[in-house]
């Protein structure tokens, strides 16, 4: 029987992995968690998974970043000395500010996990042979990726900082990741996945939107600091979206593939299916409380 160790198990990526392998009889799953009695905890232990804790989770603003890093290096520096590790999966993202030049400076979410990366790569050579990484792609629930009643037109509106034809990688990522994990242990190490549903332009998501709740929607191009300034979205969230509009979802990660490109036929649910399986106004409304939970959270730059 082989081990698969989850750490942060019980976040919307963790679930989906501990849900993948729970069911597999050849695979004992072991989580690690902040709070090993925490209700999602209890659900996954009911199914037989094992716990330990706890596992400090941190912010992602600039406050937390050094912490989040030397946290993801720790990670990375105790998998180095298990002899029997025959695979570690990172999840990581774009390096915005190195791949920029200093031009984003502000994506600390982003910066972090490409810091710790690139830590993998330099400072644990032996681990990095042993090591794949998974590019998790804009989560569904993005609030930007929703839109907005606007009084003036009497329409729903997607207000963004891209064009139109901008492509974007979109997952549920509480259904999908774990059938993404599963499938990159079956790859060879080394291998770095761009992990989505369905790969839209800005302009396809406004049509599924329309199509998938029936209720027309514009999009509405913004300049950045013209959402930020109108509301209040912070720049830790824009810089990102300028970077991807300027060098793509996964700009400075080299040699990266797509779900088609995995030996593993893997078919999860589109974007279009997932939204029109869900209630419109309560997805606006969840992407409305994570907005409010970040509008004002970062720094100015």
């Amino acid at each position: 029987m082989k081990t698969i160790t989850i750490v942060g198990a019980t976040g919307n990526q963790g679930l989906s992995v501990a849900d993948a392998f729970l069911p597999v009889p050849d695979w004992h799953v072991r989580c690690i968690t902040r709070n090993p009695s925490s209700p999602k905890a209890q659900t996954l232990a009911s199914l037989g998974a094992n716990f330990w804790g706890p596992f400090h989770a941190t912010g992602s603003y600039e406050a937390a970043y050094e912490q989040e890093i030397q946290h993801g290096r720790n990670a990375a520096i105790a998998a180095a000395t298990v002899p029997t590790l025959e695979r570690f999966i990172y999840s990581t993202l774009a390096p915005m500010k190195k791949h920029s030049n200093g031009k984003y400076p502000h994506s600390y979410h982003c910066d972090a996990k490409a810091e710790i990366m690139e830590f993998i790569e330099t400072q644990t050579p032996e681990l990095a042979q042993k090591t794949s990484y998974i590019i998790i792609g804009a989560y569904a629930t993005n609030p930007l990726f929703m839109p907005r009643w606007d009084p003036d037109s009497q329409k729903y509106q997607f207000i963004v900082p891209l064009k139109k034809d901008q492509k974007m990688p979109i997952i549920a990522a509480r259904q999908s990741t774990g059938a993404f994990v599963k499938a990159l242990v079956d790859e060879p190490p080394r291998t770095r996945l761009l992990a989505y549903d369905s790969e839209l332009t800005i302009g396809n998501i406004v049509e599924v939107w329309t199509r998938a709740t029936g209720i027309e929607a514009e999009l509405v191009e913004v300049e950045a600091v013209k959402i930020h300034e109108q509301l209040g979205i912070p720049w830790e969230v824009l810089d990102a979206f300028l970077f991807i509009g300027e060098f793509g979802y996964s700009g400075g990660i080299e040699g990266v593939i797509h779900p088609s490109q995995l030996k593993t036929d893997l078919q999860t649910e589109s974007f279009e299916a997932w939204l029109k399986k869900r209630n419109w106004k309560e997805v606006l409304q969840g992407g409305g409380t994570e907005l409010n939970s970040v509008v004002g959270s970062a720094p100015r730059p």
